[in-house]
């Protein structure tokens, strides 16, 4: 089982004591039926004798069952530390057209509802072994209160093992059926959510999307778990029926065959009624760990395929002072990609582009020509199938692409706001931030506390200046702006292209920025135009200037 392989890498040893607790606790509830048993049908052991290991066998039991758990609970909550943070960086480390690849609702499928329901099935370990302890142990008794009653147990055991193995089988398989379609419902799920708007703007869209797209899925899912749980249902109540079918050959059917002492027949016909309980929940646990073993392969199956593709670049010490350059170039550069509503790929390039530190370069373009993705190469976040991106004229390879990548700070049109600065504002940097905030025109509604941000619920002009606030405070030599003044009141596009721009050549930085503002295309040292993929000869600021005239 895979939950019992997580346990053991989290701490073999821990495992073996809980284990070997867990086989204690279960010996002792099984002396307790026995010593039961001895009083009931009569023995010469002195009452004083009987009653102190009554109590003796109680405290073991409980102290032993309690130590099990502690160190199995403590063992589950490791495991899913470990479990989350791996695959969190296995995220980060992820090539990005890897990540888009396999789409943000699988990610969030396994982030949240498959890490939860290992979490759940974990939890269940604990119980688990006490019930498998308590099991064997009075297997152990039963055996050596009358092995030929014992034989006759097993094959009923074997019965109801077999039986009951043949259709988790069954249900297993349509709980992984269910798992892959549940992905397909978190697609649906977040698009709700980030097509709110639209929805309520059509209602033929919206029903067509609840009423089909969404409910069918949700559908197909209720049957599939449901199917499942049935199944194990049955065959759970299968397995009880048969108990009570050992009860009945006990009690009716063996005095008729075998001379059976009154001690016999007690023993196992207690023993058989107190392993029920125990049986009856390790049977109702299955569909559970079913669901959990079936998540946590869908958890390693989604960490080794972003492992798989893992880049190998050195992170920088935290703290580093960004890097320097003297000349970024892309040689030959191409990468190609699927479109929306295209079957064939798009092909980027070959691109031949340089960017040199004070340097205005704007890059413009049609929807579809590929200027983000162009942004996405230049900074590190696509590696191009073909040719080279050279800093100082050394190229960047992998072992080197995240520390390239500190050179650059960007707010990209789909940015995400995170509610805090990250590290980028401490105590002595209040008063630049301040200062910043009121530049931004962004005082009066944003307040800056411990990094902490008071609100990110803006409007997409104002949120965008906030990305704007933090990507000042990285202080990075180079920044890449996409579409950024798209969302701004023509106050502050002007300031944009004409006030902050020129401050950042002024103060050394490289700045690279995707614009459709031609009214500012004057701003610029360089203007570079994409046209399905393939760049335009570069146009002169003079150039610029007499187009936009």
């Amino acid at each position: 089982m895979k939950l019992l392989a997580l346990l053991l890498r989290a701490s073999r040893g821990s495992v073996l004591v809980s284990a070997l607790c867990g086989l204690l606790s279960g010996g002792s509830s099984a002396a307790l039926i026995a010593l039961i048993n001895r009083k009931l049908t009569g023995t010469d052991i002195p009452e004083r004798t009987l009653v102190s290991g009554f109590i003796g066998l109680m405290v073991l039991a409980l102290a032993t069952r309690i130590i099990s758990q502690v160190l199995l609970n403590g063992m589950q909550q490791e495991a899913l530390y470990t479990m989350r943070l791996r695959l969190s960086r296995s995220i980060v480390s992820a090539p990005l057209r890897r990540f888009e690849e396999l789409g943000a609702h699988r990610m969030i499928a396994t982030l949240t509802d498959d890490i939860v329901t290992v979490s759940s099935g974990l939890m269940l370990l604990p119980l688990i072994v006490v019930n498998a302890a308590i099991l064997l142990g009075c297997l152990v008794w039963m055996a050596w209160l009358s092995w030929k009653l014992f034989l006759g147990m097993i094959v009923f055991m074997a019965l109801g093992v077999v039986s009951f193995s043949f259709f988790s089988g069954l249900a297993v398989k349509g709980i992984g059926e269910a798992r892959k379609t549940q992905d397909v419902l978190f697609k649906h799920f977040r698009s709700l959510t980030e097509g709110i708007k639209e929805l309520k703007l059509h209602s033929g869209r919206r029903e067509v999307f609840l009423g089909e797209q969404l409910a069918g899925t949700a559908a197909s899912l209720r049957r599939m778990y449901t199917r499942s749980l049935n199944i194990y249902s049955a065959s759970s109540s299968w397995g009880m029926f048969l108990f009570f079918v050992v009860i009945g050959l006990l009690i009716f059917a063996m005095p008729a065959f075998s001379t059976l002492s009154l001690a016999e027949l007690t023993g196992y016909s207690l023993t058989v009624l107190y392993l029920q309980q125990p049986l009856q929940t390790l049977t109702e646990f299955v569909p559970f760990l079913a669901r959990a073993d079936v998540a946590l392969k869908k958890v390693e199956e989604m960490g080794l395929s972003l492992e798989a593709t893992a880049e190998a670049s050195q992170a920088p010490p935290a703290g580093t002072a960004p890097p320097t350059f003297r000349r970024l170039e892309l040689v030959g550069v191409t990468h190609s990609y699927h479109r929306e509503n295209d079957d064939g790929r798009f092909t980027l390039g070959p691109i031949n582009l340089s960017l040199e530190p004070g340097e205005l370069l704007f890059l413009v373009g049609g929807n579809g020509s590929g200027k983000t993705s162009l942004a996405k190469i230049f900074t590190g976040l696509y590696t191009p199938e073909s040719g080279e991106v050279r800093l100082d004229g050394q190229p960047v390879t992998e072992a080197t692409r995240d520390a390239y990548r500190q050179l650059f700070s960007t707010v990209f049109s789909d940015f995400h706001l995170f509610e805090s600065l990250l590290g980028l504002a401490p105590p002595e940097q209040s008063g630049k931030v301040a200062h910043y905030l009121k530049r931004l025109n962004l005082d009066q509604k944003v307040r800056v506390t411990d990094g902490k941000l008071s609100t990110t619920e803006l409007s997409l002009g104002q949120r965008k200046r906030l990305a704007l606030l933090a990507s000042w405070l990285e202080d990075r030599p180079i920044y890449v702006f996409d579409e950024w003044a798209a969302d701004q009141d023509p106050l502050f596009k002007q300031i944009f292209y004409e006030e902050l721009l020129p401050e950042m050549k002024r103060a050394g930085k490289a700045v690279l920025v995707i614009s459709h503002d031609d009214r500012y295309f004057h701003v610029a040292d360089r203007l570079v135009r994409l046209d399905s993929g393939r760049l335009v000869e570069p146009e002169s600021a003079p150039e610029v200037r007499h187009a936009a005239s």
